[in-house]
Order: structure tokens, then sequence, then C-alpha cells
């Protein structure tokens, strides 16, 4: 490979870790100066011009290799993944889960300014035809499960899910629907638990008004009726596990 005089190689000092390195890799993705399915150095060359050992520049890309940052090829070296991985998610994931006592109140924040970000997005940038009709289809199996008596809860959640993840997609940013599916996934049983709560109060009539009203207001242009239809939408969520 030829020499490179990039800024993400200049040496580190000799006390520095294996998280300098990681940062200083995952910072020159970020700048451009590697791009998805660029070729890194090899270990001789990273060792030589990061002025560290070999025992760190294999520890930190064993790291982005594990957090999907990297994927190492055999017989032909080590790439930039080309797009993004979930795994790069996984430890704010971890930490949400470990976090004792606050870990739902502290997800309940990070949903509702994840989707208060998606929402913003698609009242500026406009959903088109076809993305409006795949919405209403799924708003429409939504609500199809929800008049189904007796009703199947598992059913309803996966089309509740269905729907955001479309409107997760409508923003066509892949690291907004990294950022979402992690969310989905952390939210899985309580939205479970939330529909069966619900239906179990003889109020699901709220879940198809709740969602119906976010399709209306994401169709006007007033982003405090939007914010307040989201917020309506959590009412139950919020105060599944407080019980």
């Amino acid at each position: 490979m030829k020499e490179l005089d990039k800024n993400y190689l200049a040496p580190i000092a000799s006390k520095s870790m294996v998280d300098i390195v990681v940062s200083r890799l995952t910072e020159a993705i970020i700048s451009g100066e590697l791009k998805p399915g660029d070729q890194i150095p090899v270990e001789s060359e990273l060792v030589r011009k990061f002025g560290v050992g070999r025992n760190t520049v294999r520890e930190a890309v064993r790291i982005l290799v594990a957090y999907g940052v990297l994927t190492i090829r055999r017989a032909e070296g080590t790439y930039v993944c080309d797009g993004f991985s979930p795994k790069v998610l996984n430890p704010m994931v971890y930490s949400i889960i470990l976090r004792s006592g606050s870990s739902f109140n502290e997800l309940i924040g990070l949903r509702e300014v994840v989707e208060n970000g998606i929402m913003q997005m698609l009242l500026e940038k406009r959903i088109s035809e076809e993305q409006w009709k795949v919405l209403y289809q799924k708003y429409e199996k939504l609500r199809g499960y929800l008049m189904e008596d007796p009703p199947d809860f598992q059913k309803i959640a996966d089309a509740d899910i269905e729907f955001h993840d479309e409107l997760a997609r409508s923003t066509e940013n892949a690291a907004i629907m990294i950022v979402h599916s992690n969310i989905v996934e952390l939210t899985k049983a309580s939205r479970l638990k939330t529909i069966e709560t619900v239906i179990q109060k003889g109020d699901r009539q709220y879940l198809i008004d709740t969602h119906k009203n976010l399709l209306d207001k994401l169709a006007g242009t007033n982003m405090e009726e939007l914010y307040q239809a989201i917020n309506d939408s959590y009412f139950y969520w919020r105060g599944v596990y407080k019980d």
C-alpha cells in the first residue's frame, strides 16, 4: 500500500491507549478520510504510523470489528464496512439496559427525542405520495387488527412497530433508521404490555385515534401540534411499569 499522510495516521504518544486508536479510526470515517469500502492500512503500517504496540492496534481493530465499523476479509485485509450496522449501537443499548433504577425513564426520553426528530424531518421534507400510501396501508393494517375480537395482542404490537418503522424509513436516513430500530428492540416488551393494558381497559379506540392523529398532524404544517400528537400517543406507555 502506498505511503499515506492522512491526519488520522499521525503518530500517537507512547502512553496512549486503545481507545485513542479507536477514536482516530472512527473520526477518519466520520470526516471522510476513510470511506465505506476502503481498506485500512495493514497492521504493521498502523503500528509504525501511530507509534503504538502491535497488541494495541489489534485490540482497537477487534473492537471496531465487534461494533460493525470494520470487517476483516481473510487473505485480503481489513475494510471499512459499507454502510451502517446495528452493532455500532450495541454499547448504547447495553448501557441503557444496565443502568439500575432509571432505565425505563431514560428510555422514554430517548424515544421521545428520536421520534420527535423523525417527525420534524418528515414535516420539513414533506412525504411523497408513495410514502403516504404505504403509511396509510400500515395504519389500516393496525386498525384492522384492533377491530378484531378477540384481539391478538402480538399481531397488534407487530403492526404498531411496522407503522413506526415506516415513519423512520420515510426519512430516507440510514443512521436514523438504525437508531430507531434499536429503540424498537428496547421497547418491544413495553409496547406489547401497553397494548394489553389499553385493550383490557376497553380503550382500543385510543390506539386507533392516536395513530390516525399522528398522520393527520404530519400532513399539516404545525410542529407543535405534531409534538402534542406524539405526546398523546405515549399516555399509557409512560406509565406501563409504574404499577
